[in-house]
């Protein structure tokens, strides 16, 4: 039985045929269409694909926390080889980065993005307005310093805050 390509792949498929490439980032759909610039593969959890298409190619993985068989999904992808590898988890406005430009982490799951790869990502795959998905991801931001903060020096706290502050806007007065 042949090994199909997901929705969206023969696009790319063709590009690459013809010696050319996307420039943008791939983003793989597990959750249904999204509406971006970026080239979009919209995949079914349940079934198998043909991912060799993704070879040195940075790939973005759109999933929900509850997507089914995402492990042996991101392995499937991997194993493809990508330039890039990270999972976004559109329920949760958060990701992780698996595989960066050829540094794999030592931790089986990847090491959490940082908050401005979050916020570039905002509203991705998401019901949600951007704006809600910015404050979402603003108030775990606030937490998790608020969290640490007795580790750091005033002064460094008062530093970072200024830098959320700035890269959140109104968004961070008003999460919680």
């Amino acid at each position: 039985m042949a090994i199909q390509l997901p929705y969206g792949a023969a696009e790319i498929v063709a590009l690459r045929t013809a010696g050319k490439r996307p420039a943008d980032l791939l983003l793989i759909s597990l959750v249904g269409p999204l509406y971006e610039t970026n080239p979009v593969i919209i995949a079914q959890p349940s079934r198998c694909y043909d991912w060799r298409f993704v070879v040195a190619l940075p790939v973005l993985i759109v999933a929900t926390t509850d997507t089914p068989h995402l492990a042996g999904i991101v392995n499937a992808i991997d194993s493809a080889e990508p330039a890039t590898l990270s999972v976004w988890f559109s329920d949760q406005q958060d990701g992780v980065n698996v595989l960066i430009d050829g540094y794999r982490h030592r931790t089986k799951t990847g090491r959490r993005m940082g908050v401005a790869q979050r916020v570039a990502l905002a509203g991705l795959g998401s019901n949600d307005s951007v704006s809600g998905c910015l404050q979402q991801i603003a108030g775990q931001a606030k937490r998790r310093a608020m969290e640490n903060a007795d580790r750091f020096d005033a002064v460094l706290v008062e530093m970072a805050t200024a830098g959320f502050r700035r890269l959140f806007g109104a968004a961070w007065g008003a999460a919680s």
